[in-house]
């Protein structure tokens, strides 16, 4: 799979090159030279964390005053791309915005990624710029539902739910759902998939809160959970059989020491006056 990434990166390199060659190339047959312009760094917008075979979008801005006859090329490649889709976009726009739609690996990954934008200038030459989007850590999904009661007689709509996982004095939210409506006196059973790396390791404390004081939360709307390996307590049972055991060996060692041994001489001659005592009878 480091093929890929390698093949990945000589295509971007590659196309570098081509660009500056097919600026100087245009000069010579006196067509419109595609240059790179300072001022032409078009906005890339990506999330950090995403999950396995979540489907994201890889946002391009390219609009810049000046400029039109946008087109977008997306190289994006991982060390094991399995589902990862797709490889590569190409696409045009009036505007200079791209939405692409982005299918995660099907296994915990990195994604990385670069991008070739080009626009024709108000002098009619293409201008391009290469980019490198950022890091997409892909991890687990990990599942937070909740039931959400709307006790008020008439429906609500445009409801926002907030997930908030705090870990000690860190917190962040890990995701929002939106419904629609949740009609009256009724129940809504809530979820969302957030990614692994969103949750810290160990105890976490989850928060559940609505856009609307109506709107409340049925049961309880924090509780505790514990994420990743639980801590083995094992270890506390070996100590506790140890100091039993040692308990005991101490009672016994004791009771030994308490016991009076009586000397062999004493023996003797408590024996010796026994035998007399049987003759004058």
């Amino acid at each position: 799979m480091r093929y890929k990434l390698l093949i990945l990166f000589l295509a971007v390199f590659a196309l570098i090159a081509l660009s500056g060659t097919a600026a100087s190339g245009s000069n010579t047959h006196g067509n419109s030279p595609e240059t790179s312009s300072s001022s032409f760094s078009p906005g890339i917008s990506v999330p950090t964390y995403v999950y396995e075979n979540e489907t994201f979008y890889l946002n391009v801005t390219e609009f810049t005053s000046g400029y039109h006859n946008y087109s977008l090329s997306a190289y994006l490649g991982a060390e094991n791309d399995t589902g990862l889709s797709p490889l590569f976009y190409y696409g045009h726009s009036k505007t200079g915005n791209f939405s692409i739609p982005v299918t995660a690996p099907s296994e915990i990954e990195n994604i990385h990624g670069f991008i070739n934008a080009t626009a024709v200038n108000s002098t009619g030459s293409t201008v391009s710029s290469v980019s490198s989007i950022s890091l997409i850590n892909v991890s687990a999904p990990v599942i937070f539902n909740s039931t959400i009661k709307n006790t008020d007689p008439v429906p609500i709509t445009n409801i926002t739910v907030t997930y908030t996982i705090s870990h000690g004095t860190s917190s962040v939210v890990a995701g929002i759902s939106h419904i629609n409506e949740i009609k009256s006196n009724s129940t809504y059973k809530d979820n969302i998939t957030v990614p692994a790396s969103l949750v810290y390791k160990g105890k976490d404390t989850l928060t559940v809160t609505t856009n609307n004081p109506v709107i409340t939360i049925a049961g309880k709307s924090t509780t505790t959970f514990y994420y990743g390996q639980s801590p083995n307590y094992d270890w506390v049972y070996y100590i506790a059989a140890v100091a039993v055991a040692f308990s005991v060996f101490l009672i016994v060692a004791s009771g030994r020491r308490n016991t009076v041994k009586v000397p062999k001489w004493k023996r003797s001659k408590s024996s010796r006056k026994s035998k007399k005592l049987e003759k004058a009878k």
